[in-house]
């Protein structure tokens, strides 16, 4: 009887098949056209700078924008760090 695999095994199996049989241009387009979707768009965004702004606390703005204190708070850490971000 054969050993059940582990959850890493399964993936890396997976992700070498699919290696072995699809050129990386394929997979790089797959890559493309998936991935999650983004939950603060630019209009939430703009409300996010606008609650901001007027004092709201992350965990105020993330109720306010139906979405988690950690995705408030990711967005404002990517902020900070670009150059063009407004004073958060």
């Amino acid at each position: 009887m054969a050993k059940a695999w582990t959850a890493s095994e399964m993936g890396h199996k997976g992700g070498k098949t699919r290696a072995e049989r699809f050129s990386k241009r394929q997979i790089a387009e797959w890559g493309k056209q998936g991935g999650r979707p983004t939950s603060v768009n630019a209009d939430a965004l703009a409300r996010l700078r606008e609650l901001l702004a007027k004092g709201k606390s992350q965990a105020e703005c993330a109720k306010a924008l139906g979405v988690s204190t950690r995705t408030v708070g990711r967005v404002v850490a990517r902020l900070k760090g670009r150059n063009d971000a407004k004073p958060c």
